[in-house]
């Protein structure tokens, strides 16, 4: 396993250190599991691409240039804020290629306004609008059958992708659901990610945004769960939840027998 860990951190390496990740923002999400296999599935709210805070995400102005003589700032010559131009829009273009060559749009808004577009021609994607600053609402609704695997979100040309939320079927048809990216602090990946001994600062470069509730209903029965207060009486069977925010850390679970 850590030597897997190692090679997907080989990986995204790229992504968490110099351009960007998708990730919930504030949401709700509801998901209704029925014993004949069919779901409901809604999650309305923000999907976010994370960007770390030292990232070249906007265009370069002049103040953004810093000099010093030692520990005293002072004002930078023009030859300075020249060359600080020049290495902050190399950075820029260099996050903004690494991010499409992952599937992922551009720093700019006119390429977020436009993959915000591209997703309402997808099946469940009922409404999505780019707000700026990286941030997308969204209203999402899919109908769909748990006799097959099925991973939310899957988004178009997305090479790397943490799932929010993932249905999958046992062998002996029972359904487990959980929701990887649904989860507070450093986020899964990060915390996976040092532990299999990733660079100190891969830590540190982003932390989850996800803040809101997940919901499962069913009326089969629920064999395992990892919520807080377990599950309660349902008018259709029964539910269980889990709220997120930036103390949680556990990853929302539950093996459900169909």
């Amino acid at each position: 396993m850590r030597h897997w860990m190692k090679r997907l951190f080989a990986i995204a390496a790229p992504l968490l250190l110099t351009a960007c990740l998708w990730g919930p923002g504030k949401f709700t999400s509801d998901l209704t599991l029925k014993k004949d296999g069919s779901f409901v599935l809604d999650y309305r709210g923000e999907i976010v691409l994370q960007i770390p805070e030292d990232q070249a995400t906007k265009p370069w102005s002049d103040a953004k240039a810093k000099c010093s003589d030692g520990t005293k700032a002072r004002a930078c010559t023009a030859a300075e804020i020249a060359d600080q131009k020049t290495a902050y829009e190399k950075k820029r273009k260099d996050s903004e290629e690494m991010a499409k060559a992952f599937g992922l749009p551009g720093l700019d808004d006119a390429s977020n306004r436009a993959f915000a577009t591209k997703l309402t021609k997808y099946a469940g994607w009922r409404s999505v609008t780019y707000r700026g600053n990286g941030v997308f609402d969204v209203d999402y609704h899919m109908v769909g059958s748990a006799k097959q695997d099925f991973v939310f979100p899957a988004l178009p040309d997305n090479d790397l992708l943490l799932p929010f939320i993932a249905i999958r079927r046992r062998a002996d048809g029972s359904v487990l659901v959980n929701a990887p990216a649904l989860t507070g602090g450093a986020g899964p990946l990060m915390e996976r990610m040092a532990a299999a001994g990733a660079p100190g600062d891969a830590k540190t470069n982003m932390v989850s945004r996800a803040q809101g509730r997940f919901t499962v209903v069913t009326d089969g029965e629920i064999l395992t769960n990892n919520s807080e207060d377990g599950p309660v009486a349902h008018p259709i069977g029964h539910q269980v939840h889990w709220d997120v925010d930036s103390t949680s850390k556990k990853i929302p679970e539950t093996l459900i027998r169909l």
